[in-house]
């Protein structure tokens, strides 16, 4: 009984941890609709054995941070392994796989620098071309 309290807690624990940060998962359920809501969707498609989607997650938890609560752009992440059927349609090939996704399509692939900064100013970038010419 005390190691099902034990697991209990630790899993209460990381559900707390992951639900601080702005990153929104996706699943193969939710992806379609998620990705033409109106909104500028960057994500990152990632396999967690990945040593280099490791290094990534910290960076990518404080990209979503700063996005979160913005109405025209969301930090997301979709996990390969799990959503297999959105990582095929995505043409994922290896990981991580950055995309910006915009009126339920895939618009372009992000190949900068893995800095917080970088991620930043593209997202930023991303939002003021396809948002602005969309009202223009």
């Amino acid at each position: 009984m005390a190691l099902r309290s034990l697991l209990l807690l630790a899993l209460v624990g990381a559900v707390a941890c992951s639900a601080g940060h702005g990153v929104h998962h996706l699943t193969t359920d939710t992806f379609a609709e998620a990705v033409g809501d109106g909104k500028v969707y960057f994500i990152k498609f990632f396999a967690p054995w990945c040593g280099h989607c490791k290094r990534m997650a910290p960076t990518w938890d404080e990209l979503g941070d700063a996005f979160k609560g913005s109405d025209r752009v969301v930090i997301a992440s979709v996990d390969c392994t799990e959503q297999k059927e959105v990582c095929t349609q995505a043409e994922i090939r290896g990981y991580p796989t950055l995309k910006v996704y915009y009126g339920g399509k895939a618009v372009d692939a992000y190949r900068g620098g893995r800095d917080l900064e970088s991620l930043k100013t593209y997202a930023q970038d991303q939002a003021k071309q396809l948002l602005d010419e969309t009202t223009a």
